[in-house]
């Protein structure tokens, strides 16, 4: 019944898309395409956001499963098979919950109250149907496994016990090395144990704790192994304005959305994948502002709740347990104890809601305890109000799911619900001037209001993609309206020039704390924006400019497009040869999307040189002719080009590569490369 429950609830998530961060952890990252040794070694060994951006996460259990749908399933970049195995995770944590609440509550009915409230509890969405929120799941099933394993471990003997405490060591492992929050198993192991198990033998306690603990351990050193080489994470003041607060000013604030997320467990009405700056004031010591006197409330309700755990301890130990619990399993995303990449997130609840659920049946049981004897109709209503209050947040979780479909609902629906974050106003501007929507005069709006969030900000503290996506909204703006569309070309030109001065803040700062580390860390620049800047450059017939631009983002991170627009602007120079090299360069570097320049190249040939030897055949089945003198030397100058841009970009052995394959392959003149 759990499971068809929790069925029905997630049915239309399958229909979720890959968005979100699925776009850079599944579908950018290369080392799931194959079950390969090297792409095996790669995931044990670099971080999580591999080659996608600068991260202190090592999480290769999770990417190891990514790998298995990807290649083992055959998934590829369908989503479909993804959300089948987070709902499979999702369900087999269903099962411990339920197999937690006969531990913790040793009755039937809030046992089975506790797990179908948080099976379908609509926070959960951001962990279920959001793909990447599987390392949320796979971490809550090493957690409550272990926890479940230890308490049979505790109380068995002889070769039971030791398969039980082999269980725990497995379990705590899974957890660890899926994501770093796994860690509070050991907590929680400790929380069961003095409020249940402080006669079990001493000697099997200690074992269990050790079985929990040498995951840990052995994680943290692994980690330390792979991140040493890793430039240093600066987590954006935008994402977690924290880390650019007071202590105090800091601590409120994150006390507060602490009791954020006791309203959105109790009333999740509205729901969000973004709490980004400036949707969380911080605290200001202004009683006069809502905002503090939250802060203050949210204070009192967990003090509150820490005193009736101290309380409950010998007076009802599941809640003494169950407060214990949410304490433990929020405290490492709290931001009370340690600053973390973002102030607010609903993934996080996946673990710390089962205890609000469990307190919650434990309440409703209580309640029925005390009312049936004078009421007996309570045998009939109680279940029934179960029921409505499952099917009330099954209903929620299914409407959640919608919002998950593409980029646009989901940034549409975090717009209506966090209006002064920034973040969703940028992603619904690019979802606007993109196909299918194109509505331009609508994006251009929604980029200037993301611009408008972040303009109080010194320039360290904003975000150069806000400026890549208003100047690219301000720049198709420009393009619909024509010939009277030049005032949009200059105003894209401002933002972007006023993005390059965030980049260069940014770049420093980031650079500068890595050295301060004794890290060596290159740029780490916003690749788009240089990319924007140069269409909008050639927009404006400033054609150096524009190639001055592109050449700071190909040394960054070549790729297809850099050089498609490198053509554009030798084309409208009137450089076609040049415009042809670009795109040769860019085949010669392998980037993606080889087959679609050879295609540009092609039809380069066709509008420029038809009279030529290039190409080889006629019409559609034209093709590029190597044996032709000028493409011969067009092919020798391109693989030049590419091996001065290696050797710019500290890669000497491609660059030799590049150079010794032209030489040998090729015939180009060994002097070209000199």
């Amino acid at each position: 019944m759990l499971w068809g429950l929790a069925a029905l609830a997630y049915a239309n998530s399958f229909r979720a898309g890959l968005i979100y961060d699925n776009q850079f952890v599944l579908k950018q990252d290369s080392r799931i395409r194959q079950v390969t040794e090297e792409n095996l070694h790669l995931i044990l060994t670099k971080d999580y956001w591999y080659k996608n951006s600068v991260s202190s996460l090592y999480r290769p259990l999770t990417t190891l499963s990514y790998l298995f749908n990807h290649a083992v399933l055959g998934n590829g970049d369908a989503p479909a098979g993804y959300h089948a195995v987070n709902l499979a995770l999702h369900a087999v944590n269903i099962a411990l919950v339920y197999l937690l609440g006969w531990l913790v509550l040793a009755e039937f009915w809030p046992a089975f109250a506790m797990a179908a409230l948080w099976a379908v509890h609509p926070v959960l969405t951001e962990s279920v149907t959001n793909v990447v929120g599987r390392a949320d799941l796979m971490a809550a099933f090493g957690v409550l496994a272990g926890l479940l394993c230890y308490a049979r471990g505790v109380t068995a003997a002889g070769r039971r016990a030791v398969l039980w405490q082999a269980g725990v060591l497995a379990a705590s492992a899974i957890a660890m090395f899926s994501k770093e929050s796994g860690i509070v198993i050991l907590p929680v192991i400790f929380l069961y144990d003095i409020a249940w198990q402080r006669q079990a033998p001493m000697r099997a306690r200690m074992l269990g704790y050790l079985a929990a603990g040498m995951p840990i351990v052995i994680f943290l050193a692994v980690r330390a192994q792979v991140l040493k080489d890793i430039p240093l994470e600066v987590v954006p003041f935008t994402d977690n304005p924290l880390v650019g607060a007071g202590f105090w000013a800091g601590r409120l604030t994150a006390v507060k959305v602490l009791g954020k997320y006791l309203w959105l467990l109790f009333w999740p009405a509205r729901l969000s994948c973004d709490y980004s700056f400036n949707q969380i004031p911080l605290f200001s010591w202004n009683l006069g502002r809502w905002e503090d006197w939250q802060a203050l409330i949210s204070l009192a309700v967990y003090a509150a709740a820490a005193a009736l755990a101290v309380f409950s301890y010998r007076r009802s130990r599941p809640v003494f347990f169950l407060i214990g619990f949410l304490f433990a399993a929020i405290a490492p995303t709290a931001n009370v104890l340690l600053l973390i990449g973002t102030i607010m997130a609903e993934r996080l609840l996946y673990l710390p809601s089962i205890a609000f659920a469990g307190l919650t049946a434990w309440a409703g049981w209580k309640l029925y305890r005390l009312a049936q004897p004078r009421w007996p109709a309570a045998r009939l209503a109680a279940p029934a109000l179960l029921a409505i209050a499952c099917l009330a947040l099954a209903g929620r979780t299914f409407a959640r799911n919608l919002d998950w479909y593409d980029e646009g609902t989901l940034w549409k629906s975090a717009e209506r619900i966090c209006p002064e974050s920034y973040r969703p106003h940028q992603h619904v501007a690019n979802w606007l001037a993109n196909p299918p929507s194109k509505d331009f005069e609508a994006a251009e709006r929604e980029a200037q209001r993301a611009v408008d969030i972040l303009q109080p900000l010194p320039e360290l503290n904003k975000v150069a993609f806000v400026y890549a996506t208003a100047g690219f909204a301000y720049r198709a703006r420009g393009e619909e309206l024509g010939p009277s569309g030049a005032v949009w070309y200059r105003k894209a030109l401002d933002v972007l020039l006023e993005g390059l001065k965030v980049d260069d803040a940014v770049n420093r700062e980031f650079m500068q704390r890595n050295a301060l580390a004794g890290k060596t860390a290159g740029p780490s620049h916003v690749v788009p924006l240089y990319l924007e800047l140069a269409r909008t450059y050639r927009a404006l017939g400033q054609y150096q400019n524009a190639i001055d631009a592109l050449t700071t983002a190909t040394w960054a991170d070549p790729q297809a497009e850099f050089f498609e627009e490198l053509s554009k602007i030798y084309k409208a120079k009137g450089d076609a040869p040049q415009a042809v090299v670009s795109l040769i360069e860019g085949i010669t570097m392998g980037v993606t999307d080889q087959v679609r320049l050879a295609a540009e190249v092609v039809d380069l040939y066709k509008q420029t040189a038809p009279e030529s030897c290039a190409l080889a055949g006629s019409g559609a089945g034209a093709a590029i002719n190597f044996g032709c003198p000028l493409v011969h030397e067009q092919l020798c100058l391109a693989s030049r080009n590419v091996a001065i841009l290696y050797h710019r970009m500290q890669r000497d052995n491609d660059a030799a590569a590049a150079a010794t394959g032209a030489v040998r392959s090729l015939g180009c003149p060994v002097e070209m490369f000199r």
